[in-house]
């Protein structure tokens, strides 16, 4: 048990060296600004990381020799276990070394290779921190006797810990300073880190009290050691975290699904435009369509805003389609239900058909849409299919569902727009955002640009493609026989898109804007085994990611995770072009690319009108969102007005109203009784 302890000791120092020297790492300027809160889950979060992870490596080593000494010995000493430890911390620090140059990191390479390099630097990184504890040890036993009781991480940590803050300083030298250093409180966020690292070590160590329990309760009917059973111990104890984790996210995750389909307030009556889908006309019911469905069909561009934005007289009505994951059960009922919609109202004569895959709560990008339907002056319907209901970073495992319907619904219309009159058949654009760039896209997998065509998909315009789109990488980094590679272009701005010559321009229809400091598009699980080659040392570095960060397993994983988190953050109203904000960037690219006709003036009306809008629709959606305040009641409230306007008794007229409804639907006449002010009159006027 003596041995035990102070080889514990010296792997949970190891662990602890690691974690301290890797907080000023944690602190370099990554994608995009954080705050103090941002600062303390990235540091706190990278340093109980990097003490388990150095811990566990360091005590399996120790574990090793202890083993081999005890073939050798029976009974060895602290001295000689302590000593061969380091020797043997030697010999696994070089050994790790070697793995990272034998499978030194080439471009393209597959996971596995990333996989074993990274393992090499993680047992030279875990060994060469036990051996410089275990080395100090030593060294302090000598002259004190005491190397099991003196806390020699802390010197040494000091030392290391300068140096390392000093070299990110050396980093960033030459990178300008941003709004992150003002967001930042330095010892709040290290303060915070380091409460939630406490925090993750104690939950480590209550899982690893319940292995314990658990072996020694195997040992009592089982043949063994307990240390026999502490692996058995680990997994069940672990088995049971990850089943009550898994209950309380399915928990969680329904309790979003249920906000995102509820009824909001501001709008919560059925639009009276027979052109959208949940109008009285439409087979599409509008307590179906979601919270962001109902968004969507509400705010399509009227004629008289067409007229005052372009100048110019609208040549039609815009048409808005939507269906809900609870517009029909089955995703061939609900592509059968958007046909009709398209049939309904006359969507296959319009010039331009823009197909658009939603978002992980089935959000439609406003701009996006809005931008279309003011370059065709009306001349355009837009098709959306919600597939899921809940923030896309929660979303995840309902892509494979998004896709799958994306692909239905192209081959439907595909077969529809076929038996069209080809020169009176309309444009068809495909338009994805985040993950519905990414579900629209695998749509295509294994198909190649090949694949849209006979879709009859004439444009494509994505943003924010994340980095887990696997047709993107076919098309991008494959030698295809089914990819025209001059017809997909990917740009951060407008500008590159302009640097390209008048034919390329002309030839090119699928277009990937993709800002290079967009966490959703640059996050992925292999940041923790690989450099990203956007953080390659050299001048091909993109400007926007800062020269002085650096990568390492841990720090940069939770560094990309919460840039990730920042880059989705907008302000109404203002139109940005930076992280996954790609609001600003739809106008231009829709302008050129599809060859919307507007003059600059126009194009300038467009931008003021975007912004008004979404200034007024947030304010409207934050004025009318309590009960009493939604759009029933300002419907009420203004029909009420009017009516005294006129002369009539509209309260009178109202509690009519209301007793009749609270009888006949729902029987609860008594809320509607009028009681008079006359304490011997109690005529009830529903009676």
């Amino acid at each position: 048990m003596r041995q035990a302890s102070f080889l514990d000791r010296r792997a949970d120092q190891a662990g602890l060296l690691v974690a301290a020297t890797s907080v000023p790492q944690s602190f370099q300027r990554t994608l995009m600004p954080r705050t103090t809160i941002d600062q303390a889950l990235v540091t706190g979060l990278s340093f109980a990381a990097n003490h388990a992870v150095v811990q566990v490596v360091q005590e399996s080593v120790q574990a090793a020799v202890l083993v081999a000494l005890r073939r050798r010995r029976s009974n060895p000493t602290t001295a000689q276990w302590s000593r061969a430890s380091i020797l043997a911390d030697a010999a696994v620090f070089a050994a790790g070394i070697a793995m990272q140059r034998r499978f030194k990191q080439v471009p393209r390479e597959e996971l596995p290779r990333a996989g074993a390099r990274t393992a090499g630097y993680w047992l030279s990184l875990a060994a060469g921190a036990g051996a410089v504890i275990g080395t100090a040890q030593e060294v302090v036993g000598v002259f004190s006797g005491k190397r099991q009781r003196f806390p020699v991480i802390v010197p040494v940590a000091a030392v290391l810990g300068v140096a390392s803050e000093a070299a990110r300083r050396y980093r960033e030298r030459n990178t300008t300073p941003s709004a992150q250093a003002s967001k930042v409180g330095s010892v709040e966020a290290i303060g915070v880190g380091l409460g939630l690292a406490g925090g993750l070590s104690l939950a480590t160590a209550g899982e690893r009290r319940a292995a314990d329990l658990i072996a020694r309760g195997a040992a009592r009917v089982l043949p063994g050691p307990d240390a026999m059973w502490r692996p058995i111990g680990h997994l069940v104890a672990l088995a049971a975290l990850a089943r009550a984790t898994a209950w309380l996210t399915d928990r969680e995750l329904r309790d979003i699904e249920r906000k995102e389909t509820a009824f909001e307030t501001a709008f919560d009556v059925a639009p009276p435009n027979p052109l959208v889908s949940g109008s009285a006309e439409s087979r599409v019911p509008f307590a179906t369509l979601s919270k962001q469905g109902r968004r969507f069909v509400w705010t399509v561009t009227t004629s008289d805003q067409i007229r005052v934005v372009m100048g110019e007289r609208a040549t039609a009505s815009p048409v808005r389609i939507y269906a809900g994951l609870d517009t029909a059960s089955t995703e061939e009922e609900r592509i059968a239900i958007v046909l009709d919609e398209l049939d309904r109202t006359g969507a296959f004569e319009k010039s331009l058909l823009m197909l658009v895959m939603p978002t992980g709560t089935g959000y439609v990008n406003y701009a996006a849409v809005s931008v279309i339907e003011l370059l065709t002056r009306g001349d355009c319907a837009s098709v959306a299919m919600q597939y899921a209901a809940r923030p896309s970073v929660l979303s995840l495992d309902r892509v494979a569902e998004g896709r799958s319907q994306a692909r239905l619904l192209f081959d439907a219309l595909a077969a529809r727009l076929g038996a069209l009159d080809p020169e009176r058949r309309p444009k068809v654009m495909l338009f994805g955002e985040s993950l519905g760039a990414w579900a629209s896209q695998d749509a295509f997998v294994d198909c190649g640009t090949d694949g849209l065509i006979a879709a009859g998909i004439d444009y494509a315009i994505w943003i924010g493609t994340p980095h887990f789109s696997k047709w993107k990488e076919q098309v991008l980094s494959d030698n295809r026989p089914d990819v025209d590679n001059s017809l997909v272009g990917v740009f951060s701005c407008i500008e590159e898109w302009e640097q390209l010559s008048a034919e390329e321009r002309e030839t090119l229809r699928f277009v990937m804007i993709t800002h290079r400091n967009d966490g959703v598009a640059l996050f992925g699980p292999q940041l923790a085994i690989q450099a990203p080659e956007w953080l390659e040392r050299n001048r091909s570095r993109p400007a926007e990611v800062p020269q002085g960060m650096a990568w390492s397993p841990t720090t940069t994983f939770f560094q990309v995770l919460v840039d990730m988190k920042n880059s989705a953050t907008v302000v109404p109203g203002v139109l940005a072009a930076k992280g996954h904000d790609y609001r600003a960037d739809l106008l231009p690219f829709f302008h050129r690319v599809l060859g919307l006709d507007a003059n600059d003036g126009q194009v300038e009306c467009i931008e003021r009108f975007l912004a008004e809008i979404e200034i007024e629709r947030t304010e409207w959606i934050a004025r009318h969102g309590a009960a009493g305040k939604g759009l029933a009641a300002t419907l009420v409230e203004r029909w009420m007005q009017d009516q005294r306007d006129q002369g009539e008794d509209a309260d009178a007229k109202l509690m009519t109203l209301l007793a009749e409804v609270a009888r006949d639907e729902f029987h609860a006449p008594g809320g509607a009784r009028h009681v008079s002010t006359s304490a011997t009159d109690n005529t009830d006027p529903a009676e």
